[in-house]
């Protein structure tokens, strides 16, 4: 792995988490609220078509519409979708 994947892994400067959620006890909720809770400082950008907002975020329909590439990506959704959503994160032009 290149020092710029490892940096982004370990140190993202924006993280993208898809599936995000606003139900309690939801694993986009709870990232969500541990990322804002956790007080990191970069763009957080929930992905979601549920909801236009999460934990009072801006939130964004799909990985197409992010005003940038985030660093990191978190998958918060269901697995049978996961692999899908990995090509679509690998072939975004943001």
């Amino acid at each position: 792995m290149r020092q710029r994947g490892l940096e982004a892994l370990l140190r993202p400067k924006s993280i993208a988490v898809l599936g995000a959620s606003e139900k309690p006890g939801r694993a986009g909720f709870l990232m969500m609220q541990n990322l804002l809770g956790g007080h990191f400082t970069g763009p957080i950008l929930p992905v979601t078509p549920k909801y236009r907002a999460v934990c009072g975020v801006l939130a964004y329909p799909d990985v197409a519409s992010l005003p940038i590439t985030p660093d990191l990506a978190v998958l918060c959704t269901h697995s049978n979708r996961n692999l899908l959503l990995l090509d679509t994160l690998g072939s975004a032009r943001l």
